[in-house]
Order: C-alpha cells, then sequence, then structure tokens
C-alpha cells in the first residue's frame, strides 16, 4: 500500500534504536553527535576580567590625577591591589586587580609624567567581564544530541574539555544492482550506463561524516541480490540498495529482503522522484532499497535516509530550508504525488525552476541551490509566490 512522504519519514524516525557511545579527541568532533549533557565545572570568565588596554582604578580618581603603580599582563597571577589616587595599567584580558571598580581605556588618558595619568575622556563602561558573566559554574551548556559545529567545539576548549563523548556513526554498506551498470573508467558498451549512484551515495555519506563501506554492482538475480544483502546486513547497521526495487520481472530487492527476517514496514510512497523505496527493519538492523535513477538516490536520501541516520545517533535533523520568491510559474500534469524539483539562485535573489527531464536527469542538478516541493493535490505555483527552497 502507497503512503505518504511525510509518512514514510514518521515510520523511519519512530525506531528507539541509538549506536553506542565513544570518546574522542575535540579536534576530531566536528559534525559528531554530542552523547550527553555538558555542564561547566568553572565560572567564565574564571575571574573578573579586563576588556581593554588601560588603567584600572577607583570611579572616584577619573577627575584626579593618578600614580600608576605596577602593570599588569594576561595570565599574570600577581595579585595586585588598586590604592586611592592610584591605578594600575592592565592589559586586555588580564585580571582585575582587587579593589579596581572601572578600566579607563588607554586611548582616553594622558600621560602626566611617566608614572602619572590623567583621565582625558571619561565614560560609564566600566571595560570590566565580571567573573562568571558567560557561564558560571554548574550551567547548562550544550544539550546532547548537538551535532558539533566548530563553535561548539572551542566552547568544549573553552571549559576545559580536551576529550568529548559522542555518538558512535552507524556502519553503513552501500549495494548497487543492475545487469546494465558498469564502472565509471571501464568503456560502455551498447546498453550500458556508468554507475552513478554508489559514488553519490558514498558521497552523502561522507558529506556527513560517514564513511561507508561499498559492495560493488550485484547482478539482477536474488541469488546476487540474497548473498550480497546478507553479507552486509551481517557486517553494518544500516544497508542501502539502489536499484531492484520496482515491479519488474529482475526487481528481486522487495522479496529478498522480506525474505531475510527483517520486517518490510513499507514499500511505496507517494512522491516524485522515489515512489518504490523498501524500508526493512528489525531491532539493530535497518535497509533502505531505493529506485535505481540517481535524481530518486538523492532525493530519497536527502529527505529520508539522513534524517534516519542522524535519528539513530540521537540528534534531531532540521534541514537548511530559506524562502524565495518564485520567478516564473511552475506547472504539472498530475497531483497525485508530492513532487520534488530542482532550482536556482537568481541574481534578484529568486529562484527558478531548472529545465528537468525526470529522476535520470542528474545533471539537472549541476547548478540547483535546492529543491522545492510541490504538495499532494498541487498542480501550479504561480510567479510571485514564496516557496520554501530546501538547500541541498
Amino acid at each position: 500500500m502507497m503512503i505518504s512522504h511525510s509518512e514514510a519519514l514518521d515510520i523511519v524516525l519512530s525506531t528507539s534504536f541509538r549506536t553506542y557511545t565513544e570518546e574522542i579527541e575535540i579536534d576530531k568532533s566536528i559534525g559528531r553527535i554530542l552523547a550527553h549533557d555538558v555542564f561547566s565545572d568553572i565560572n567564565m570568565p574564571p575571574f573578573d576580567k579586563c576588556m581593554v588596554d588601560g588603567y584600572a582604578c577607583l570611579k572616584s580618581d577619573i577627575d584626579n590625577e593618578m600614580i600608576i603603580d605596577s602593570i599588569v599582563g594576561a595570565g599574570d597571577g600577581t595579585k595586585y591591589i588598586v590604592d586611592k589616587g592610584h591605578c594600575v595599567k592592565v592589559m586586555t584580558g588580564a585580571p582585575l586587580p582587587n579593589g579596581a571598580e572601572m578600566v579607563v581605556m588607554i586611548e582616553h588618558v594622558e600621560h602626566i609624567s611617566d608614572n602619572k595619568i590623567k583621565v582625558l575622556q571619561k565614560s560609564s563602561n566600566t571595560n570590566i567581564s565580571p567573573k562568571g558573566e558567560d557561564i558560571e559554574q554548574g550551567d547548562k551548556v550544550l544539550e546532547k544530541g548537538t551535532k558539533l559545529k566548530p563553535f561548539h567545539c572551542g566552547i568544549l576548549a573553552t571549559l576545559g574539555y580536551d576529550k568529548v563523548l559522542v555518538s558512535c556513526q552507524p556502519k553503513i554498506g552501500i549495494i548497487v544492482t543492475g545487469d546494465e551498470i558498469i564502472e565509471p573508467g571501464d568503456k560502455l558498451k551498447e546498453g550500458q550506463i556508468y554507475n552513478s549512484n554508489a559514488y553519490q551515495l558514498i558521497n552523502n555519506c561522507r558529506s556527513i561524516n560517514i564513511d561507508p563501506e561499498y559492495f560493488g554492482i550485484v547482478k539482477d538475480t536474488y541469488e546476487d541480490i540474497e548473498s550480497a544483502v546478507k553479507t552486509m546486513i551481517d557486517k553494518k547497521d544500516i544497508v542501502i540498495i539502489t536499484g531492484g526495487v520496482s515491479m519488474g520481472d529482475y526487481d528481486y530487492v522487495a522479496p529478498v529482503l522480506k525474505n531475510s527476517g527483517l520486517n518490510v514496514r513499507f514499500d511505496s510512497i507517494a512522491a516524485q522522484p522515489g515512489r518504490p523505496i523498501v524500508y526493512a527493519e528489525s531491532d539493530k538492523k535497518f535497509c533502505f532499497g531505493m529506485p535505481g535513477n540517481p535524481v530518486s538516490g538523492l532525493v530519497l536520501f536527502e529527505t529520508i535516509v539522513k534524517h534516519f541516520i542522524y535519528k539513530v545517533q540521537g540528534h534531531d535533523f532540521h534541514p537548511i530550508v530559506h524562502k524565495f520568491t518564485l520567478k516564473k510559474k511552475m506547472t504539472r500534469k498530475k497531483s497525485s504525488r508530492k513532487s520534488y524539483y530542482p532550482v536556482e539562485l537568481n541574481n534578484d535573489n529568486t529562484v527558478s525552476a531548472i529545465n528537468y527531464h525526470g529522476s535520470a536527469h542528474l545533471n539537472a542538478y549541476a547548478n540547483a541551490y535546492g529543491i522545492i516541493a510541490m504538495e499532494r493535490g498541487v498542480l501550479e505555483i504561480e510567479e510571485g509566490e514564496i516557496v520554501d527552497v530546501r538547500q541541498i
């Protein structure tokens, strides 16, 4: 029975399976999924900190000449005290001397002598970052499930972490089926096409920090597909198969999966491209059988499989979606399925549909900024309408 794209995504994301965790160095953690809440053991800053180069003093002394007692640089742990009529020269990042109430910027003073200054320009800004202003000891700083970006790694380092607990990445295997498929680099014969699916999928996975295992091209026989699936399921958490999922005489993926001990949750969705997609699972094994047409694989990976890969690591993936004005009207003849189309970004910050011939037309995406969806029941989108563009 055909289900909607959103129903398929809900089924895929309903899994309770989560990968194990591992501790890794923070300089290798970019793109990984945080496996625990991070709380701070320290205040940040850990001391009252001088925010500018200048002179630390009492507020009551800014109308008077002040004697410079000493100089404090960043990292200087010496305890300095500011007395009335006196000041301490400080550098940006230095601990605030005891008793000081403000830091006058170095540009705002005049030197009366080698060790005496006068304030020329007064300000209400204290130029002090109080202890714990940014983070207080005990604060939750990062939440479990966060996909780590460079600034998250910087935050961890700020708190003194050199290692971090993250979710293990799922082990993924990729199988390509088709008697007509040959590897790039070989010479094409009549009736053959090059294998684009494998390398698109491999790099789809690598784009989210996962290095999959590629099984190779499998012939369109029940026995060969069954053997490949069994091999990969034994070794991997997730198996992605392309080709052989439709209703043709040589489409064996669905029956193989049904006989593999996995529970087939759906085998058809109301989406274009990508109607024939098989999703099968057990407690700890998952398999996606995807159409052989490369655009179908691209769209299904982006809108379903990627969400699932992140989910098993404990992360709720949200794609980047921008609103743009559509430059030229889009129409279609049938509206029984949700359809995805590539669009390009114009110089006037509008988007236009790219000339697109169907699910085999992968090079239509060469200059694509993203994809837009026409929902079921919608036959046209008028020029000037605001559309949601999913960046790819």
